[in-house]
Parts: structure tokens; sequence; C-alpha cells
């Protein structure tokens, strides 16, 4: 079980995504704006964050960035970027700015599965999860082949 921050303003797509979680087997806790992520992260425990990038106080990337130095450490994090951002970013290039590493970028519109996939791989990179699950395994897992590639491709 993995402590999951998520950063996004209230929705029908963020209780879907509180759902999911819970029914793997994680433990969410809900933020709507930068700052209530902030202030939770420096008075909990976070594996990882789940952050929307279009928040209504703060980027995504930004908050990433202040999040890892609340604690010091490299924070896993999922960042949910609109689709627009995914022909941006072909555009410029595939290579992330160096200072925000472990981060897997999911492109909106994602379901809940794509989001939750890319939380169980930022997991898993992180040693929160077994590193000895197969590709084949984690396939099966999700059944999503394609998500899967598309993730492993975003990983950053």
């Amino acid at each position: 079980m993995a402590h999951v921050l998520i950063a996004q303003a209230a929705s029908d797509e963020r209780t879907r995504l509180v759902m999911a979680l819970q029914m793997a087997g994680h433990e969410p806790a809900e933020a709507e704006n930068g700052a209530t992520a902030i202030e939770m992260h420096m008075s909990g425990q976070y594996d990882i964050a789940v952050i929307d990038d279009e928040l209504p106080d703060i980027f995504g990337s930004e908050l990433i960035l202040r999040l890892r130095n609340v604690r010091g450490h490299n924070l896993p994090s999922v960042l949910l970027l609109p689709s627009c951002a995914a022909e941006a970013q072909t555009a410029e290039g595939d290579s992330p700015a160096p200072e925000v590493l472990a981060v897997y970028r999911v492109f909106k519109p994602a379901s809940c599965g794509e989001i939750q996939a890319a939380v169980e791989l930022g997991l898993a990179d992180a040693g929160e999860m077994d590193r000895h699950v197969t590709l084949e395994q984690r396939r099966e897992m999700w059944g999503d082949i394609a998500t899967l590639q598309r993730l492993a491709r975003s990983a950053t």
C-alpha cells in the first residue's frame, strides 16, 4: 500500500481516480490546489504524487519542484498534462528539464487505468513495489499494452 498525494481541483475525474487507487490498495489524500498539497506534504509522508498541471494557483511542474524542496528528496510524481502539451513537447524535443526528474507524464484525457499504471511504475522505480515484476506481468495486470508502452516512453 502506498500513500498517494493527489493535487487536482475537485472533479468527477478526481473522485474516480481516488476510488481506483483505493481499490488497488493505495491510500490517496486529496488537495484541491498547490498550497494545500505543500501543507499536506509537510505534515505527512507520501510515496508518490499525482499532480494536475493546471491547478488554480500553480503549474504542476512547479509544484513538483516545491514538493521536493519540502523534504529534500526526489518524490516520484505523475504529472497530468493537457493534450496540447504532447504536441509542444514533440516540437521542442523529448528531453525534460534536468531538475524535474522521476516524473511520469500522462496526457489528458487519461483513464484512471492509465494514471494508475503510471503510479505503479513510479512506485516500482522508487523501490516501493517489487522490482522483479516483469513487463509481461505488468501487461497482464493492466491489460493495456499500448498504455504501458506510452508510459514507458514518457517516463523521465
